[in-house]
């Protein structure tokens, strides 16, 4: 009696044990991660009332005067939800700026700081679900210009976003980013990777994944034909691999 009773007792801790080194070696899911968050069915985006096309915008005389007139007004920032932050933040009329820059990493987290739309998005307690929400069901199709696109995915792979991310939550956004990666590639022609890899990149930084981690600090591969921006000593083909085995770490 006194064996069966071991018997068990070593069966059942030994299933605990099992299932504890599983934890976590799946993919994050929709379910685990973004849990029953519903999105409105109408959000409150602040529609820009000075932009590129109106009468008041070719009176503007220089970029400074430009960022001026896309600051989001105090009353809004007070009011507008984070649905609408993250809406309002995807259609900046200054997206474009970014491919200006050589650095647009350091572009995009110098735009965190000084945009204010961005600095009260990133603030926000509920941004890390419910912009992860946004990016799993963003529909690249209803934008024409991979300008978009990249600086969309800029805006959630940057440094002020991804450190609000927890570990099970940075392993689901480059699980989603491998999807985005395999569509934008299918339909988009911009002969520059699709910037998705830079969320994976950056989501396996800032979780401190080592075999990623090694690999960005000893490569020497020829990077020729691939031209990155984003300061990741990494091909996109690379970050691909590593993501794979990231998401089911």
């Amino acid at each position: 009696m006194n064996n069966h009773r071991f018997v068990f007792v070593l069966v059942l801790f030994s299933g605990m044990f099992m299932t504890e080194c599983k934890k976590g070696s799946d993919p994050p899911t929709d379910e685990e991660i973004l849990g029953n968050i519903v999105r409105p069915e109408i959000i409150d985006e602040y529609k820009y009332p000075i932009h590129p096309g109106t009468p008041e915008w070719a009176k503007l005389t220089n970029h400074d005067e430009m960022l001026e007139a896309v600051s989001l007004p105090d009353s809004v920032l007070q009011k507008i939800s984070t649905w609408g932050l993250v809406a309002t933040c995807f259609n900046y009329p200054l997206s474009g700026d970014y491919a200006a820059h050589n650095n647009q990493v350091a572009y995009m987290n110098d735009l965190a700081q000084e945009f204010n739309g961005l600095k009260e998005l990133f603030a926000r307690e509920d941004v890390p679900v419910i912009l992860l929400y946004d990016y799993r069901h963003l529909d690249f199709s209803l934008y024409q210009s991979f300008m978009d696109t990249q600086f969309m995915e800029l805006l959630i792979g940057c440094d002020a976003y991804v450190s609000r991310l927890d570990k099970r939550q940075l392993q689901y956004l480059a699980y989603v980013a491998l999807e985005k990666a395999r569509y934008l590639r299918e339909h988009f022609e911009s002969g520059f990777p699709p910037y998705s890899y830079f969320i994976m990149a950056n989501a396996m930084i800032h979780y401190g994944y080592k075999p990623f981690i090694h690999y960005c600090s000893t490569n020497t591969e020829n990077s020729s034909g691939e031209f990155f921006l984003w300061g990741i000593n990494a091909q996109a083909a690379q970050i691909g691999k590593y993501a794979e085995a990231f998401v089911n770490n």
